[in-house]
């Protein structure tokens, strides 16, 4: 593998996690980290401090660069990136609109750039088992999916719980499904003045498919659930346990026709086993840094490029929308 070079902007609580993933990669060189307070963490051997974005956009020696910003400032540093012809990894939601992320999308496809979201749950070898095992139909077909992403904070004022915990469970459906929805309603509360703390999303699938999201940063207990049910089963991704990720239950309920009544079923519950399986665990983050540096290298394709990032504002547009008439459903074109 070429020896990459690499420079992060922000180095808040989440750009610490990259310092830290970076500087244990070989053959990698965290080159430069740009950030607007001075910095007191210990920056890995040959990184160079500054503030000036500049001193990176000139720098032809760093091959990509990291966006761990707060998400406003995301399509302003990310363009200037990509008119230098640099690969670019930014954090989630790739912007705060839909029309900046399709600029973004267009001029990196033109100038033959990278364009990596962080949406790292994608990287996670549990919910690549998860997926795996719907796509091999042992649930059976699809029917729902249910999370909830809670907990006592962090409380923001840049962004709502909807942008920053929703995201996750947006993009993750999308990819467990295997395509949008088309048609989202929510509802939501704030009790700091500004931006919403608790919202209730939902989504509509094709094939009947419903997926609901609920995030809330003032419950005072820690849950990172998410459940996705089928025809045969259901499996519970848990990424609170630090061993047991997957949950397998071959549970549900069947329906069957009754005779001579035409659009009536009758239902019964069908009980089973109860399955860990055994899953070879990883560091998401890691792997995800990997994979730009391999994509950078030409080794890969990008596994959550830029359109990807578009669909989920997409949906979080349409949630917003929602949200200001009370609710009401809103259609995704």
């Amino acid at each position: 593998m070429e020896r990459i070079s690499l420079a992060l902007i922000g180095c808040g609580k989440w750009g610490k996690n990259y310092v830290n993933t970076i500087s244990n990669i070989p053959d990698v060189n965290l080159s430069y980290i740009i950030d607007k307070e001075e910095l007191t963490i210990l920056l890995p051997h040959m990184t160079s401090f500054t503030k000036d974005l500049n001193d990176i956009l000139n720098n032809d020696s760093i091959n990509g660069v990291i966006i761990s910003t707060p998400p406003e400032t995301h399509y302003n540093i990310a363009s200037k990136i990509i008119e230098h012809k640099k690969h670019v990894l930014v954090e989630k939601p790739l912007t705060t609109n839909s029309k900046d992320a399709e600029k973004l999308c267009r001029r990196a496809e033109e100038l033959g750039v990278i364009l990596m979201v962080g949406h790292i749950f994608k990287y996670n070898n549990a919910i690549k088992e998860l997926n795996a095992r719907i796509e091999r139909g042992d649930i059976g077909e699809l029917r729902y999916i249910e999370s909830r992403r809670v907990g006592l904070g962090p409380i923001r004022q840049d962004v709502s719980a909807l942008w920053d915990l929703a995201t996750h469970d947006i993009y993750i459906s999308n990819y467990l499904i295997g395509e949008m929805p088309f048609s989202v309603n929510c509802s939501g509360i704030s009790h700091n003045g500004k931006v919403d703390d608790i919202v209730s999303l939902n989504m509509k699938f094709p094939n009947d498919i419903f997926a609901s999201i609920y995030v809330n940063w003032e419950h005072p207990i820690k849950e990172r659930e998410l459940v996705v049910g089928g025809s045969k089963g259901a499996i519970l991704f848990n990424d609170i346990n630090p061993s047991e990720k997957l949950t397998v239950y071959e549970r549900g309920i069947d329906y069957q026709p009754v005779t001579g009544d035409f659009g009536e079923f009758q239902s019964s519950i069908r009980d089973g086993d109860i399955l860990i399986p055994k899953i070879r665990l990883n560091q998401p983050l890691d792997t995800e840094v990997r994979h730009f540096i391999e994509c950078i290298n030409g080794e890969s394709k990008v596994l959550t490029n830029g359109y990807e990032g578009l669909q989920t504002i997409k949906v979080l547009e349409a949630a917003e929308k929602s949200m200001k008439y009370k609710g009401l459903e809103i259609i995704l074109t």
